[in-house]
This record gives structure tokens, sequence and C-alpha cells, in this order.
């Protein structure tokens, strides 16, 4: 071999090295919901270290209430959990059926939502979990994940046909879009497009105010192991980290967490079938400031 192609392959060779060094350097602190298993899962990849406490079932739902608690969404209503430690802490609800969202609102009451007979209801509880207001969506069906706009609103995914769609208080969707798969959680950016999964569809579509889909990440096609999308988490950088839920016998097979990049890149990603089984939602703890709501 020259000494041309020497250098060139040594060149090659460190590149190689360092690309696969800087992907090793992505850690991540986050937190998610086992929802086959009930557990409550907190893993800290910066200091190795991780908690892992059983929850009641039925739970999807999470919101980072300040740096040292967060909020659970479970089947028969909510709970509060300590970020360091995973303890319970004394504020809890669990006197509901079929809840699958929770969200705390800057007044201190919290909305819990359920799929019910005559369609979607959003609850309002005050901090004694006594019934303030109820909002129902009459005629639709398969809530998963709610998130409260500034005025009130309610932002959901629905179906029939699949789309993210906006509610007011008086239970009247006054805006849609059509997305390619079964919803589980959309969010608004601040420059006013969303971001919603789309299930089985295994991509996060993102929609602009016309209620057109102008980019997507994940897709078959591009990656693979991708099953089904769930809850996600919009990084400040841009960057979307999403729940590949493993459910419907797909269990051991694709990483929980996946992380993509604005050109769908996958950057990081989490895999361990000996601690989860089938991931729903996931918060990245080291970066909230993206978050969307």
């Amino acid at each position: 071999m020259n000494t041309i192609w020497k250098t060139l392959l040594a060149s090659l060779t460190v590149i190689v090295s360092f690309t696969e060094t800087q992907a090793e350097e992505v850690k991540r602190r986050f937190i998610c919901v086992d929802n086959a298993r009930n557990r409550l899962i907190h893993i800290d990849q910066h200091k190795g270290t991780e908690w892992n406490i059983s929850i009641p079932g039925g739970s999807r739902d999470l919101q980072v209430l300040d740096k040292d608690r967060v909020m659970v969404s479970h089947g028969n209503g909510a709970a509060e959990y300590d970020l360091n430690t995973g303890k319970s802490l004394k504020w809890k609800v669990t006197n509901h059926r079929g809840v699958n969202t929770a969200r705390r609102l800057e007044n201190g009451n919290t909305i819990l939502g359920t799929n019910a007979k005559d369609g979607i209801v959003f609850t309002e509880i005050d901090t004694d979990g006594k019934e303030v207001s109820k909002t129902v969506l009459n005629g639709q069906k398969n809530l998963r994940l709610v998130r409260i706009r500034k005025d009130g609103n309610f932002l959901l995914t629905i179906s029939n046909p699949f789309r993210v769609a906006e509610a007011n208080k008086a239970g009247e969707i006054i805006r849609s879009a059509k997305i390619p798969g079964k919803g589980y959680k959309a969010a608004i950016a601040a420059n006013g497009t969303c971001l919603a999964t789309t299930g089985e569809d295994v991509q996060v579509v993102e929609i602009n105010k016309e209620g057109q889909i102008t980019r997507t990440v994940g897709g078959r096609k591009n990656h693979e192991g991708l099953q089904w999308f769930s809850g996600f988490h919009h990084l400040d950088n841009g960057n979307i980290v999403v729940a590949n839920w493993l459910g419907h016998g797909k269990a051991g097979k694709g990483p929980h967490l996946v992380e993509f990049d604005k050109d769908n890149k996958l950057v990081w990603k989490w895999e361990d079938h000996q601690k989860a089984k089938q991931i729903t939602n996931v918060l990245i703890l080291d970066d909230l400031d993206g978050q969307l709501e």
C-alpha cells in the first residue's frame, strides 16, 4: 500500500473513531412510564444512577411540576412522586376510572382526561380532589394525552379520521388537522406549528397553521426497530425524543426511546429489555427548556 493510501486510510479511521466517540458521549437523564409492568423509571446516564418503582395500572402521562416533583396519571387518577428518590408524595387522587392523562394548571387545579361512553371527558379538580368543572367532547374517542393551551383550550389527538384537534371549554372542536396514523400526543411550538406522534405510522409530524404536514421524523423506511410512536419530548435544540412503544406483541423488538435531529438522523437511543418492557411516555429531565405544552 503506497504512502498516499496509508495516509487516507489513517484519516478515515480517525474520522470514524471520532464519530463513534461523539455518539457514545450523548447521555441523558430521563423519566419514563412502562405501562406493561406498571413501573416509573428514572435513569441518569451522567451519574450512572437510577430508580425504578411500582405505580398503579393505566399510567400514561408525565408532568414535571418543579425540579423535585413529577405528576403521573394513573387509570384511577394521578399522583406526585419525588424525582430524586421515586418516593410517593402526599398529593394523589384515586377515585376516578379510565384516566389517560393528567395536567396541573397554573391555579393549582388538575385536569383529568378520560374516554367515556358519550365521548371524551375532561374533569377539573381542585387540590382536595373536588370537581370544579367538566367538559365533554361528545362523540369523540381514543383520547391519550391532552395539553392545555394558555387560553384553556384542549389540544389532543382523536380518531375517525385520525387527526389533531383543538377544543374549547364548551366541548366544541374549533380546528383540526389530519395525521397519517392513530395519534398519541400533540403539542404546539412557539412558532405556532404543531408536533404530533402517529402511532403505528411511527413518525412525528410537524403541522403548520394551515393544517399541512411540513416535516416528519422517524419512519420505517429510514430507521430500523421502530414499532409504535407514543409520547415524545421536544428538546431545546430542536431534537425530538420519542417513546417507541413495544406493545401489540413487539416486546423486545426495538429500542424503547429514540432521538432524532432536524434532519431525521438518529442521534441517541435507549434500549434495555431487562429494565423495561414497553415505554409509553418520556421526559428528558436535563433538557426541559424546549418541552412543549
